[in-house]
């Protein structure tokens, strides 16, 4: 017999129920079809139901009834009546999400842990891992770092110690604004402990405007800025205690040498010296009006010395075609038909 109260549940699902029935799951299952959602609102208001109840009371075959049992029991919504037999009960749809998820929560729940586990583990093995990698880096005179990381720990590690000076040379382009900001904090920093703070840079690199804005904020605090036609290597010189030089075998290399030998070290402190002696200041004015960014100004100026356009670039830290671009637009704009004619031009000009 029908529970007299079955035509109630005609009335609008639950929202509780429709968020649960309806639409596509997160796992983008399909949503339950109108078939099981009929059969579900009968067992709702007809506990201890069987199949054959529900065919004579939903018009359905015995198939489609099966069918919807199947979605249903799958979803958790349907489960048979505790006394056994073929009697069913209709479970609450929050009820049924959490027999649905309970696994899973669990599962995720014993990653999480195991992975903090093995976080923690790894994390603590750190500091041993870089003690003992910088009693190895000063045991030898000369050792040659791979990892940048590491390169980025000798620095951090050194950088703080310094007492005296500290000497860069950096070719190439300028570095983001980000890394700029994070130099400009520790260079101001050195400069209140009473740090002698030089850089070098190339002269291309005058037109770069985050480089510009970190010379301009250290040198207020006292830092010092050279500009070079060309810088040869990347160098880091930190007092008498350490030097870091780029190995720079090919334009992606970022190994760098870690030099604790006081000889090696001292030279490399005098040819920098010499290198700023020739040097000019990063920020003075020129003294013309040349169209030429610095950039383009270094290119004739490799042209003139009689580099090929990858010798130009590979100092200049750009690739061959961004060369060659300034080079054709150089030559239109210089009115030149030759790479020489446009250097002479430039040179007469006072552009270069």
């Amino acid at each position: 017999m029908i529970n007299p109260s079955y035509p109630a549940l005609l009335r609008p699902v639950p929202a509780v129920l429709r968020s649960f029935v309806s639409g596509s799951t997160p796992t983008g299952e399909p949503r339950m079809d109108a078939m099981s959602l009929e059969l579900y609102r009968y067992a709702v208001g007809n506990p201890g139901w069987s199949r054959l109840a529900a065919s004579e009371a939903l018009g359905l075959t015995m198939r489609d009834v099966d069918l919807a049992l199947r979605e249903l029991t799958e979803r958790k919504l349907i489960s048979a009546q505790a006394s056994g037999g073929e009697a069913f009960v209709a479970v609450s749809p929050d009820v049924a999400l959490a027999d649905l998820v309970d696994a899973d929560e669990r599962a995720v729940q014993n990653l999480k842990t195991r992975i903090s586990a093995q976080r923690r583990e790894l994390s603590s093995l750190v500091p041993t891992f870089l003690e003992a990698r910088k009693h190895m880096v000063s045991s030898s005179s000369v050792e040659t770092l791979e990892d940048p990381h590491l390169i980025h720990r000798v620095l951090i590690d050194y950088g703080r110690d310094v007492t005296d000076k500290v000497y860069i040379a950096q070719p190439g382009q300028g570095s983001t604004a980000d890394v700029h900001e994070e130099s400009v904090r520790k260079d101001l920093d050195l400069l209140e402990r009473g740090v002698r703070r030089r850089t070098l840079y190339d002269v291309s690199t005058r037109d770069h405007v985050p480089t510009r804005k970190a010379v301009a904020a250290i040198q207020q605090g006292g830092g010092e800025f050279g500009a070079l036609p060309f810088i040869p290597l990347r160098i880091l010189i930190f007092d008498e205690k350490l030097a870091l030089v780029g190995r720079q075998s090919t334009r992606e290399d970022k190994a760098a040498l870690v030099i604790r030998d006081h000889s090696l070290i001292n030279i490399f402190t005098q040819l920098f010296e010499v290198a700023w002696e020739l040097s000019e200041p990063f920020l003075s004015p020129t003294a013309n009006r040349s169209p030429l960014t610095s950039m383009q100004r270094s290119i004739l100026q490799g042209l003139a010395a009689g580099l090929s356009d990858e010798s130009i670039a590979r100092r200049l830290d750009i690739s061959v075609r961004t060369c060659r671009r300034h080079i054709a637009w150089m030559l239109e704009t210089l009115s030149a038909e030759s790479r020489f004619q446009a250097g002479v031009k430039a040179r007469d000009a006072g552009w270069v």
